[in-house]
């Protein structure tokens, strides 16, 4: 028997914090990880793997959308629109699972073009934004006016965060109404991945011991996300990923980190060496170019 998994994401007034994700086992279920349609991105039961008792809860630290780009300008990091100059205008023509991915990261550089003020190039990514929710499938008065109140409110900050924000949680409520949570986790790894090549480029990390940290904590993100997505593993498409992924988790190793997840804070215990930086950000940057430009 397995304890189904509820799942509940925070969002309110998370737009710059660590995104806290609560598991509670609430009662017993024998369901598969997939259907009788082959659909292998469902919600699934998961409790069992983790150790929960019916009625007990775990919270995940996870990213949220506009965290890594509000941290960079919050420690006056220069923006450096070449990290994200890379942009692929005709994204959505991919397979799934590959759009749930690029949406996550396009969400990142969304909010990374905005918070600091690159409005045009912020245009451009939230046109691919809605391209990319409307081929999942998420239709509603978001994604129909989402280019529209973006135009209209470039010139305020706190609204044009405030639609990156309904975007990203539209995307993830959409999957979690539908019972295909999978999908909504896979954004969910698409912003971590952006996220941690932006923290992970910046030329100021070497000397920066906030910024340090920044990247640090994506080391608990990565732990968490590979608890989560390992699930869906019997899509061939995810398998390869989480093995990208678990590199990336080898290079972490050594990296001595103290988090406490109530807070959403984490600090190292010593710096990062820049050959340690480097590793990270090599395999950081091979996972997103795989996803950018696929050889599917």
């Amino acid at each position: 028997m397995r304890h189904k998994v509820l799942t509940v994401i925070r969002l309110k007034l998370l737009l710059y914090l660590p995104l806290p994700v609560l598991l509670l086992a609430t009662s017993c279920s024998d369901e598969e990880p997939y259907d009788e349609n082959g659909d292998s991105f469902r919600t699934i039961n998961i409790a069992d793997s983790l150790g929960l008792d019916s009625g007990e809860a775990k919270v995940f630290l996870l990213p949220a959308p506009l965290q890594v780009a509000s941290a960079l300008k919050l420690h006056d990091v220069p923006y450096d629109a070449s990290l994200i100059s890379d942009f692929e205008e005709n994204q959505g023509n991919a397979p799934e699972y590959l759009n749930a991915l690029n949406l996550g990261g396009n969400i990142i550089d969304l909010g990374y073009a905005t918070v600091n003020g690159d409005i045009q190039l912020g245009l451009s990514y939230s046109q691919n934004i809605k391209t990319l929710m409307n081929e999942l499938g998420i239709t509603s008065l978001m994604t129909k006016t989402m280019i529209e109140r973006f135009e209209a409110n470039k010139a305020n900050q706190d609204s044009l965060s405030k639609i990156i924000l309904e975007a990203y949680g539209e995307s993830h409520e959409f999957f979690q109404r539908n019972e295909r949570e999978g999908m909504g986790l896979l954004i969910l790894t698409g912003c971590f991945i952006e996220g941690l090549y932006l923290a992970s480029s910046v030329e100021e990390i070497s000397s920066n011991g906030q910024i340090q940290s920044l990247l640090g904590i994506h080391k608990e993100y990565l732990q968490n996300i590979l608890l989560l997505v390992k699930y869906y593993n019997q899509n061939k498409e995810v398998a390869s990923l989480i093995e990208q992924l678990k590199l990336l988790e080898s290079e972490f190793n050594t990296v001595d980190l103290v988090v406490d997840v109530a807070s959403g804070s984490a600090r190292l215990n010593s710096a990062l060496q820049p050959e340690k930086i480097t590793a990270i950000r090599d395999e950081i940057s091979e996972i997103r170019n795989r996803i950018r430009a696929p050889s599917y």
